[in-house]
């Protein structure tokens, strides 16, 4: 059996495989990034080309702000445009003006030093009033391309994670949607179709639990439909078959309603016939009775009664041993005393063993003994029925309804019932609680 893995883990792990292709993505894009600027914003070229830019500009910023060498004010508002400025200017070797903080108030270049001002970064400015001066001008352009490189790389890193993280659990997300469709059909009332059960998470748990619930669905229905086919072949069945003891029993009655009969010896034919089919129909009805009582769901619970373990078994056993040898069959009984109460529906009680004997006559070989026994085991007290079955009995498949019922019998009165058929021998063991004084028996040793 494979291990579970929790959906949670495994979308943890999901999340932290999408940020390490982010972060590799995110590095890849910055280095290349960087390479690139290195070779050419942070080339000596591009950088001249931009400074000479920027001092045409200034030139026409000094006209328009009309610039002197008693108002340089101008100057500090145009250099704080830009956080990567740096400009000094001289008039006459004497220095006039020096931008040494940007707009942010740190110092544009770091280190600066006289060497700076190259030839290259040398410029003639011509102020408003017709002053020339020489102006040494440093712009570090590759600022903006620097921090758009950093955009980029985490533009992409944003982009990696969202189609690995989609990527990964997109199989997860098929199989939601699967799961969706297939429950579309369940709701159609096809509970034939089988529930894709995959992978050993949640969802799986879940798909194998819908399926679960299928299954159990689809047989719950067959098992009604069996019972309604078996309902209305009962119905039938037992339309036919009281009809003709019926008939017959209201013919007997009504020949001696009427006196239709010639001598005594008629009338107790007549009167024989009449409980012949009396008792036909009573086995109809338990039969009947029998079949609603396995097979139906809303079968209220009995009363029971507290009664002597050891009277009520004698009672009932003797009866049913005596009956049974009457009709040649050897019982041999073996009772040991139960010193307890049975708490019992004595008529449900008959009526289980009503069954038992009904089988011993049908099936049950009269040339082998009967064992009847009975006997306390800790708590509960067991009643065994044994016999050898008959090479003559009915070799037709039954239904098994009687044995059935006292199952149904024993489960309401705290009990059960068990029965096997090993080679020739058939044997019944009933198991019921014991009681002292109203109060379950405590546990006592074996005493069979």
């Amino acid at each position: 059996m494979s291990k579970r893995h929790s959906l949670g883990v495994q979308l943890f792990f999901d999340v932290l495989r999408s940020l390490l292709a982010a972060a590799a993505v995110f590095l890849v894009l910055f280095w290349g990034g960087d390479w690139l600027l290195t070779r050419t914003v942070y080339g000596e070229s591009f950088t001249l080309q931009v400074t000479k830019q920027k001092f045409e500009r200034l030139q026409e910023y000094v006209m328009e702000k009309e610039v002197t060498p008693e108002n340089l004010r101008p100057l500090d508002i145009w250099c704080g445009r830009g956080n990567q400025i740096y400009l000094v200017i001289y008039e006459n070797d004497r220095l006039i003006y020096e931008s040494f903080y940007t707009s942010q108030g740190q110092p544009p270049v770091e280190d600066y030093t006289p060497e700076m001002e190259s030839p290259e970064r040398e410029f003639a400015l011509k102020l408003s009033d017709g002053t020339q001066t020489r102006a040494f001008l440093y712009v570090y352009a590759g600022a903006a391309y620097y921090y758009g490189t950093i955009f980029l790389s985490a533009l992409g890193a944003f982009v990696t994670f969202s189609l690995c993280f989609i990527a990964l659990i997109h199989r997860k997300l098929r199989y939601i949607q699967q799961l969706k469709k297939e429950l579309d059909i369940l709701a159609g009332g096809d509970l034939s179709y089988e529930v894709t059960v995959r992978g050993n998470d949640e969802l799986g748990e879940l798909a194998d639990g819908i399926d679960q619930m299928r299954r159990s669905i689809a047989a719950h229905q067959a098992a009604e439909e069996r019972m309604r086919l078996a309902n209305s072949e009962l119905v039938t069945a037992m339309s036919h078959d009281l009809r003709t003891p019926l008939t017959s029993l209201l013919a007997y009655l009504e020949l001696m309603e009427r006196g239709k009969y010639e001598n005594q010896e008629q009338l107790s034919h007549f009167i024989r016939r009449s409980l012949e089919k009396t008792l036909q129909i009573k086995s109809m009805a338990d039969k009947l009775f029998e079949y609603v009582l396995v097979y139906s769901s809303e079968w209220a619970a009995p009363c029971l009664e507290h009664r002597d373990g050891d009277e009520l078994l004698q009672h009932l056993l003797g009866e049913y041993a005596f009956s049974l040898e009457n009709h040649g069959f050897v019982v041999q009984q073996n009772f040991s005393p139960l010193q307890g109460q049975l708490q019992v529906n004595l008529e449900l009680l008959r009526r289980m063993f009503d069954n038992l004997y009904s089988n011993l006559l049908k099936y049950a070989d009269p040339a082998q003994p009967v064992e009847l026994a009975y006997w306390r085991d800790g708590d509960k007290a067991h009643i065994s029925l044994s016999n050898r079955v008959s090479p003559h009995r009915d070799k037709r498949q039954s239904t098994n309804i009687g044995l059935n019922t006292c199952g149904k019998i024993l489960r309401c009165h705290g009990g059960s019932f068990s029965y096997r058929e090993q080679g020739e021998r058939f044997q019944v063991e009933v198991i019921l609680p014991m009681w002292i004084n109203g109060e379950p028996s405590p546990v006592q040793p074996e005493e069979h």
